[in-house]
Parts: C-alpha cells; sequence; structure tokens
C-alpha cells in the first residue's frame, strides 16, 4: 500500500477530533472517578487508546468520536444549562490552541498527551478484564483536563513528572 498524505491529514485530524472531545468529555464530567468502572470510564480509554492506534482506520476513528460525544451529551447536566453563577467548563477545545501558547508549555502539554495515550491501552484493556482502579482514572482526567488549560509551566512539569508513578501503576497490572 502506497502512502498517501491526503488520507494521513484525514486521519490525523480525525485523531485530533477524538482528543478535542475527550477534553470536551472531562470538562463536562469531571475528573472523578466511583469505585466502579463507569461507562465514561470505558468510553474515554477506548477512545484515548485508538486516538493513539496509528493502524486505526477512519471508521474507528469516528466511531471513537462519537462515542465521546454521546457520553458527554450524556453527562451534560440539563438543570445546570443556563444557571446563574455556574462555570463553563463545555467550552471547545482546539489542539490548533496550543499554538498560541508558549513554546515550553506546548511541548509539555504534547509531552503530557503522548505519555497518557501510551499507557491509555493497558488501561483499557484492565478496564474489559474487570479491573478498575479510581485513583488512575483521575490522574488520566485530570491530566486531559490541564491540557486544555491556561496553565504556568511548573504545572505542566509537575503532572508530568507525576506519570512515572502511574506507569509503575499500570505496568504491576493496577
Amino acid at each position: 500500500m502506497s502512502w498517501n498524505p491526503e488520507e494521513e491529514k484525514k486521519l490525523r485530524d480525525l485523531r485530533d477530533e477524538v482528543v478535542e472531545a475527550l477534553v470536551g468529555l472531562i470538562r463536562t464530567g469531571g475528573t472523578g472517578s466511583f469505585a466502579l468502572p463507569s461507562e465514561k470510564d470505558r468510553v474515554f480509554f477506548r477512545a484515548l487508546a485508538v486516538s493513539g492506534d496509528h493502524g486505526a482506520g477512519e471508521e474507528e476513528l469516528r466511531k471513537a468520536v462519537n462515542e465521546v460525544l454521546a457520553a458527554k451529551k450524556h453527562l451534560t447536566a440539563p438543570k445546570c444549562v443556563g444557571c446563574e453563577g455556574a462555570p463553563d467548563l463545555t467550552g471547545d477545545f482546539r489542539l490548533r490552541d496550543l499554538e498560541r501558547e508558549d513554546r515550553e508549555c506546548r511541548a509539555l502539554k504534547y509531552a503530557l498527551f503522548s505519555v497518557l495515550r501510551s499507557m491509555a491501552p493497558s488501561v483499557c484493556g484492565a478496564l474489559e478484564a474487570g479491573r478498575h482502579d479510581p485513583a488512575v482514572c483521575e490522574v488520566f482526567y485530570r491530566d486531559l483536563f490541564l491540557i486544555g488549560e491556561d496553565l504556568a509551566e511548573e504545572d505542566l512539569l509537575q503532572a508530568l513528572y507525576g506519570t512515572e508513578d502511574l506507569r509503575e501503576k499500570i505496568s504491576s497490572g493496577m
């Protein structure tokens, strides 16, 4: 099969859509996790794993985007929409917005995301096998939330350093 730059761009754009939808899901559903795995956990880790799978095709990536958007819609509390003083954490996030950040913060966010993406298949497999660690899920959720926020370099470094403990926990089977 020959390399097709247009097809590669389409798949890269779809991977970006998955990431953008995941940040929106976390902004809507929060960074907390419960003792038992939820559909949010399953959808989140399945989509994050697919976004990092360079063998995933257009259909698989579109399915991931649609599942995340459906989960986000389900988590949006209708009674809170338009409430006075309620923070709007559901605003759209675009990866291209990272280009406006300073180089160091942008690099740290991409590094953090890369680490999370690389560990997602292991967590997804653990969830499918019935193993769930809410603390692990919360770190993933919090760190992905941070990628969508305007933070100082030090905050991002702290999150990135924290992924080493997370990697050890995941490699030991959660």
